[in-house]
């Protein structure tokens, strides 16, 4: 737990604010404007508070309706991941995803929708009371009600943005930003990405691993082949991201390249998920081999039903990954915002202690 390291809320540091990625795109009148272009926040503590044994920085991603400000400070005020990191001694990169927060969308780019504040308030902040999956009356962590009118949920709704209804332009889109980020900062990051936003870490490093050192993946896009959360459905056809990324062998269409099997639920309260068949092989995500993965799931989080399918396709297709069952480190209570939560800087030891283990 982290009850003895209090987050120093004041870590100095320097701020420098920039944009990375986008193209010039020519309009009907032969005109053109700058799209696809990605806000970002660089954090950096002072020489005199950077700790040595943490020369990665750390590159936090945003999910749907959401911008870098999750980062900075909770819905009730708290400090937030950016204030403890930084308070660990890591450099750190706050991005707002291309089309979100003040990386700017053009009416060409696409489709926005929202989600109304009930659909927010069931799936993440009053999961014990209005929850419909078997974990649910497990959340104690939200602090406050969760509900309409509720002052903290209201500046957590408050924060919500409109998302794009294409979720493949998006991670497309966001994939070539961060591996602009990636580029400019010139040496291997730790990529921490948050559930829509989980499967930008796997398209980045697609692309750069070598400029990937972790990922840790908080609830991140799934289970495989599969979308569950406010609208549920099929989703993801590359398995973990809904954008081509590399498999050996190649595939060319997805949705009849995979051969595929439905595994069942190992034990109660969880559900069924669909994986890749084990004969002819598994398909091999052979650019994230190298990478270390920590995927990082809350006890009363709806992921909490399917995150095991997750891992066992990403060790299915090569990938080393350690599965972070916050129950099982003694954390308790929380759910799919685990990092907005009234224990979050527990949250943040437990991956911290997990970067320090690979980093020793």
């Amino acid at each position: 737990m982290a009850n003895d390291m209090n987050v120093n809320a004041s870590t100095v540091h320097t701020r420098e604010a920039f944009y990375v990625g986008g193209q010039y795109v020519t309009d009907s009148k032969g005109t053109h404007s700058l799209q696809g272009q990605m806000y970002v926040e660089r954090l950096l503590p002072v020489e005199s508070q950077r700790d040595p044994r943490r020369p990665f920085p750390i590159i936090f991603i945003h999910g749907a309706t959401r911008s870098g400000m999750d980062w900075f400070t909770r819905p009730d005020g708290q400090p937030g991941w950016a204030s403890y990191f930084l308070s660990r001694g890591f450099e750190c990169y706050i991005v707002d995803l291309p089309f979100r927060g003040r990386s700017p969308w053009e009416p060409g780019n696409g489709t926005m929708i929202a989600y109304p504040a009930e659909s927010i308030s069931r799936m993440f902040t009053a999961c014990k009371d209005s929850g419909t999956w078997p974990q649910a009356k497990l959340h104690t962590q939200w602090p406050g009600a969760g509900t309409m009118g509720d002052p903290i949920f209201d500046q957590f709704y408050a924060s919500g943005l409109q998302i794009l209804s294409n979720p493949v332009l998006q991670e497309q889109a966001s994939q070539a930003a961060c591996a602009a980020l990636l580029d400019r900062i010139g040496k291997p990051a730790i990529l921490v990405g948050h559930s829509a936003g989980g499967s930008i870490p796997w398209l980045a490093a697609d692309i750069r691993p070598q400029l990937v050192r972790m990922i840790v993946a908080l609830e991140p896009t799934g289970p495989p082949f599969s979308k569950v959360g406010i609208k549920s459905g099929p989703g993801a056809p590359y398995g973990i991201t809904n954008a081509p990324i590399t498999y050996c062998p190649a595939v060319a269409d997805p949705h009849t390249d995979f051969a595929k099997i439905t595994v069942g639920a190992p034990s109660p309260g969880l559900i069924d998920c669909i994986l890749q068949a084990e004969e002819p092989p598994p398909r091999q995500l052979v650019n994230l081999t190298g990478v270390r993965v920590l995927l990082v799931t809350a006890p009363a989080s709806y992921h909490a039903q399917y995150d095991w399918g997750t891992v066992r396709f990403l060790r299915q297709a090569g990938v080393h990954v350690d599965h972070l069952k916050l129950e099982e480190k003694g954390v308790h209570g929380n759910g799919h915002m685990m990092f907005m939560e009234k224990n979050s800087d527990d949250v943040a030891a437990e991956i911290v202690k997990w970067i320090d283990e690979y980093e020793a």
